[in-house]
Parts: C-alpha cells; sequence; structure tokens
C-alpha cells in the first residue's frame, strides 16, 4: 500500500529499526552501495545488504533524484505518483515481470518517494549504449506484449484519475516543456559530433510533439510504459527472462509507443534496420498469442507515427541530468542520432512548420 509522508528522503536517513518494521525481519546491520548511476536510471538506487536473525539479503532502496530539474519536471508531469500508483495499483495484476515491491511512500507536495524493491541480480554486461541482442529485444516485445492485451481499452485504465492519455493537459505540457527547453543543448551534443539535424527551433519542434500526441491520442489505447529502452530492463544472467523497471512513464496510449521507443532506442541502428519488420511481426504474433489481434497495416502505421516521441525523450536526457558526466552526454547523442536515423529511414520530415 502506498504510504504518506514522513519517510527517509536520502540513504543516509534509512537505520536497522526502519528496515526491520518495514521488511517484518529482525535486521541487525546493513550496508548499501549505489548502483544503476551508469544506466541512465531516474532516481538514487542502493543496494542494501541486509544481516538478520534469517540470515543475509539484498534489496532496493530507490529515491527521488535531488535535482532541483528532475523534482520539477516529476511535479509538472506527475511522473513520480505515476510509478508508485502503476506498482502500488495495478502491476500486481498485470502479466508483466517486474521486481517485487515491499513497501512505497509519496510526498505529493514535493514528489519526493521511497520505494523499497526486490533485488533483481541481472546482467550487467548489457549496456543501452552499445545496443542489445535481437533475442533479448523479442523478450520484451512478449513482455510488453502480454501487458498490452491484458489491459486493451480496459475500462479501469479509461476511468482512472491518474493514468494519463497522450493528449492530458500534464502529459502534454511536460513534453513538450522539455522538449521546447532540451532541444538547444541536445543539439550542442550533435554539433559536438558532427550531426546533421533538422535546423528547428525548440519551440516548433514541441509544437510537433504536441501535434504528435493529440493525433496519437485517438487510437486504441493500452497500458503502457512509455520507457522501454535498455537502461529499464534487467536481464536475467541465463538470457531467458527479463524483468522491467522505471515505471514513471506509464500511460493509457497505444502500444506503438512501447514498441516503437524499444526498437529505436535499444537496438543498435543497423540493427534497428535490419530487423524492423521481424520484430513488429514478433510483436503481432506474440499480441495474437495472449488473445489480441491486430493488423500488420495498423502495427507499421503506428509505429511510423510515433517515431518522433523519441526524439522528446532524448531532450529530456540532458535537461535532467547532469550533463557534465559522460555517461549522460554518450546517452543524450545515442538516443537522438538513433531517432533521427528512424526518421529518416521513414522519410520523416519534421520541422517544416512555418
Amino acid at each position: 500500500m502506498l504510504k504518506s509522508p514522513p519517510f527517509p528522503l536520502s540513504i543516509e536517513e534509512i537505520d536497522a529499526s526502519f528496515l526491520s518494521e518495514h521488511l517484518s525481519i529482525n535486521i541487525h546491520n546493513f550496508q548499501y552501495e549505489r548502483i544503476g548511476a551508469d544506466r541512465g536510471m531516474l532516481g538514487e538506487i542502493y543496494k542494501v545488504t541486509i544481516q538478520s536473525d534469517t540470515g543475509s539479503q539484498e534489496v532496493v532502496a530507490k529515491f527521488s533524484a535531488p535535482r532541483k530539474e528532475a523534482l520539477d519536471n516529476a511535479k509538472r508531469g506527475g511522473t513520480h505518483e505515476r510509478e508508485l500508483r502503476c506498482y502500488d495499483e495495478l502491476l500486481n495484476s498485470t502479466p508483466v515481470s517486474i521486481p517485487e515491491i515491499f513497501a512505497c511512500w509519496f510526498d505529493e507536495d514535493s514528489s519526493e518517494y521511497l520505494i523499497l524493491q526486490e533485488f533483481i541480480d541481472f546482467d550487467q554486461s548489457v549496456d543501452q549504449i552499445n545496443g542489445i541482442t535481437i533475442a533479448q529485444s523479442k523478450l520484451v516485445i512478449e513482455e510488453a506484449a502480454a501487458m498490452h492485451a491484458h489491459w486493451w481499452e480496459h475500462a479501469d485504465l479509461v476511468q482512472s484519475s491518474w493514468l494519463p492519455r497522450l493528449n492530458d493537459d500534464r502529459r502534454r505540457t511536460n513534453l513538450t516543456t522539455v522538449t521546447r527547453l532540451g532541444w538547444a543543448p541536445l543539439t550542442e551534443i550533435l554539433d559536438e559530433s558532427g550531426n546533421t539535424y533538422p535546423k528547428i527551433s525548440g519551440d516548433n519542434l514541441a509544437d510537433e510533439i504536441d501535434d504528435m500526441l493529440c493525433d496519437l491520442s485517438t487510437s486504441a489505447s493500452t497500458l503502457i510504459h512509455s520507457d522501454l529502452r535498455a537502461d529499464n530492463l534487467l536481464f536475467n544472467t541465463s538470457g531467458d527472462g527479463v524483468m522491467i523497471v522505471d515505471w514513471q512513464g506509464c500511460s493509457f496510449g497505444p502500444s506503438s509507443f512501447d514498441i516503437t521507443y524499444h526498437m529505436i532506442q535499444s537496438l543498435t541502428i543497423d540493427d534497428r534496420r535490419q530487423y524492423e519488420t521481424e520484430l513488429l511481426n514478433h510483436y503481432i504474433n506474440s499480441l495474437e498469442s495472449f488473445g489480441h489481434q491486430i493488423t500488420t497495416d495498423e502495427v507499421h502505421k503506428l509505429y511510423r507515427n510515433s517515431i518522433l516521441y523519441s526524439l522528446s525523450i532524448a531532450c529530456a536526457v540532458p535537461l535532467i541530468n547532469d550533463i557534465e558526466k559522460p555517461r549522460v552526454k554518450e546517452l543524450a547523442f545515442s538516443m537522438a542520432s538513433r531517432t533521427l536515423a528512424a526518421l529518416e529511414d521513414h522519410d520523416i520530415d519534421f520541422g517544416q512548420r512555418t
């Protein structure tokens, strides 16, 4: 159950008695280490190793990022609340693989939060910038298809007050704001690498993102994650399973948002070009295996119309993260260049508004 303040806002504020109470075990001592900082994960995440009456075990403590830009973005878009409510109200009945959540807290006034969850021993060689394999991508597509089929035009989501559609005012405001403010620093990164891109202002690009959101909001909708890139995917070490984390972008929208974004941002440009049709067909077949049918033409049309979304998320990377960190700059460049390549491959011209 989602809990209210007060609660610890940093790892330094957590003690053994707090962990004992909320994990329901008698903890003698614990140690912690920061994880995920090099994977582009939102928030500050720690692996906590605890010693208790039952022995040693590991859990994860995830805090909201303390950067003002990140908290402002979360309040504007309601992203922190969405992640916590999604865990609390939807994912426990959704056929998708996620870590077990032990307890979570949220402060509506500040958008700060804390999640205590299961620690997953994942394949740490996976890296979004390097790209994942086609076999790994198919695992993700199967997880997404199961979730999409389960919640397709579901009445509970239609009536939800906290889960936005694409044309929800808060979602539109948040995505257009990060696009408007993040485009300039993103183009500086592209300029450093000699990449070409349409000479469009952040204001005009934001208007095109807004048009896309409104146009796609009329499509059949389901529960979507909205950020299915490799940094939010924990593949097991045996290579036959994946867990999905970081649900701050969850929404009620077209399934293409998940599949398009996943393929563009998790695969290298060459792999996406070579296997794009095969992976889209795999999604269609996976959906059908879970009881929902969709035509090939519909999937391909929605895929093409959703590509620009990836560019708005690329704009957010240098805006809400520390651009002085090499990993942040590499991630922003990777996300932008992959999106620009997909737009070109599908003959999508943007920046033509007057």
